[in-house]
């Protein structure tokens, strides 16, 4: 049979990104963008979506797709599909695991080293000078630096992020802990929750959004870390609980915090946390950890990959 392959979200990917050719005969159909209440007109003929995953896939979308066979996931979290449903209806979902191990990890360390260092806050401060709006100084001293150095970096989780942000951290000097909540590893590097909260001076989760892991950080988890701790997340939005952390850096309880990842996205300009964005010792950046043009090459490679697999009746590796 023909297949038709339908790609509703295109603009997931840098326009530097190259697509595979797909070696069996096809129908082609790919959106820029497509909204939540474009999503089923749009793939109603599908049987194969390859998805950057911003449209959803839950079971009121996925009944009214009958051709569906295969949705190719271009990304490693599967929160949007709704996985009883495919399986209850054999079709196939592959995803992406690990494509973003390094590059996540690398944002993750550069997000330490700004808070820390306040780079980005001298350079405006800087640029006020230059406009005359801050005075010429000898020293300035108006936003305190911290040395990454001999800091302890908890993580929360054991996948290829966490593996890679703890390599990298203890290249600069970090000592590293983790929890996990599996309790499968054990070791002088495994605390429970609370300890890890108590004692390390940055958390940093790395785990995927489940029931267990919404809120994980919430306000009494918070309570429980140093003042000057920072919460750096790169994981999913919901891990940590938004208003509990607005309320401890604003009441000057946690030394900061750095999110790639919000809970409502894409974030729109009435969400909460906006009440953070001139504090010097918050970073809020776009869900931007993952999407170097290398990893956005070797994920979309993999996903299409998958697809030939899955039509050529091959074994698929990172079928979920």
């Amino acid at each position: 049979m023909s297949h038709h392959i339908v790609f509703p979200d295109f603009d997931g990917l840098s326009p530097n990104v190259n697509l595979l050719k797909l070696p069996f005969a096809h129908q082609w159909t790919q959106y820029e963008h497509t909204e939540a209440e474009d999503t089923v007109s749009r793939l109603q003929d599908a049987s194969i979506i390859l998805t950057c995953g911003t449209v959803p896939l839950q079971r009121q979308q996925l009944q009214q797709l009958p051709k569906l066979q295969m949705i190719s996931l271009a990304l490693t979290g599967m929160d949007m599909v709704d996985l009883d449903y495919c399986q209850e209806h054999g079709i196939r979902v592959t995803n992406v695991p690990d494509y973003a191990g390094n590059t996540v990890a690398e944002h993750a360390l550069a997000m330490i080293f700004m808070l820390m260092r306040q780079t980005g806050s001298y350079h405006q401060l800087m640029q006020r000078v230059a406009t005359g709006a801050a005075p010429v100084q000898n020293v300035y001293f108006d936003y305190p630096i911290r040395d990454v150095r001999g800091k302890k970096l908890g993580i929360i989780g054991n996948g290829a992020i966490a593996t890679r942000l703890a390599e990298l951290a203890r290249n600069v000097g970090m000592e590293v802990f983790y929890f996990d909540r599996n309790g499968k590893y054990t070791g002088a590097e495994y605390l429970s929750l609370n300890t890890l909260l108590q004692q390390c001076d940055v958390i940093a989760p790395c785990c995927p959004l489940t029931p267990e892991t919404t809120n994980m950080i919430d306000r009494a988890e918070i309570a429980q870390m140093q003042r000057h701790a920072l919460i750096v997340n790169i994981a999913r939005g919901g891990i940590v609980n938004e208003a509990a952390l607005i309320d401890a850096i604003l009441q000057q309880q946690l030394g900061g915090a750095a999110l790639d990842v919000v809970l409502d996205e894409p974030i729109q300009r009435d969400n909460p946390i906006f009440q953070l964005i001139q504090q010097p010792n918050f970073i809020l950046n776009p869900h931007v950890a993952w999407s170097s043009e290398d990893a956005m090459q070797g994920l979309i490679n993999q996903a299409m990959q998958n697809i030939a697999d899955f039509v050529s009746q091959q074994p698929m590796q990172s079928a979920v």
